[in-house]
């Protein structure tokens, strides 16, 4: 059976397909197995992005528990969601079978097993994890060494307790990790900051918090 992305969005909670949904869009971005433009019968990565930012900005907005922004945020993910789906056959077509190209959509992936399968182990956390405070003000730069097998990183930060794991919250995903800039942040304010690899079984083991102050 030839590998597939799987759709099964539904399954997930609401801060797992945020997350899931930022994987994709990022790493689909200057992506170079799919260049655009893509097919005239599917989404532009313009209008895929943007679907995830009326998205992003619905689920944040909903946080507040308010019932009219929690019935804006299920549109807005029922939206995007069908536009994830639709997209699924093209990039399948363009990878034509290839383990490599399909990992690097962000998307999960589903196959046959067998010792034929490539990269399908948990990942173990990256290493030689560092953070730096960036050039700008407010901004802090990630790097951690190259991770065999990952097709995308995801960085979480923790404002509070980070012992605490409702304390951890998603702020990017990125297919390059030797370097992340996190911009925006509070100057003064002290952040943990962790991060780990994704690949074709899901998320890997996070990197140990590194606490930091922002300048």
């Amino acid at each position: 059976m030839q590998a597939k992305l799987i759709t099964a969005f539904a399954r997930l909670n609401e801060a797992d397909f945020f997350t899931k949904a930022g994987v994709i869009v990022t790493a689909l971005t200057a992506n170079i197995h799919y260049p655009e433009p893509w097919a005239a019968q599917v989404i532009t990565l313009a209008q895929l992005s943007a679907a995830y930012k009326n998205y992003q900005d619905c689920y944040q907005a909903s946080l507040t528990h308010d019932t009219i922004k929690i019935t804006l945020r299920n549109n807005a993910r029922e939206a995007l969601t069908t536009e994830l789906k639709r997209l699924v056959p093209y990039l399948e077509l363009v990878a034509d079978g290839d383990l490599t190209i399909l990992m690097s959509s962000g998307y999960d992936m589903r196959k046959d097993l067998g010792p034929q399968n490539l990269n399908n182990e948990t990942l173990p956390s990256p290493e030689n994890f560092r953070v730096t405070q960036g050039i700008k003000s407010g901004c802090l730069d990630i790097h951690v060494a190259k991770l065999a097998g990952a097709g995308s990183y995801e960085v979480q930060l923790a404002e509070t307790d980070p012992n605490i794991e409702s304390n951890w919250r998603h702020v990017l995903s990125s297919i390059n990790g030797t370097h992340i800039s996190l911009e925006g942040l509070t100057v003064g304010l002290i952040y943990w900051v962790r991060i780990r690899g994704i690949n074709i079984s899901g998320s890997g083991a996070w990197t140990a918090a590194i606490k930091i102050v922002v300048n």
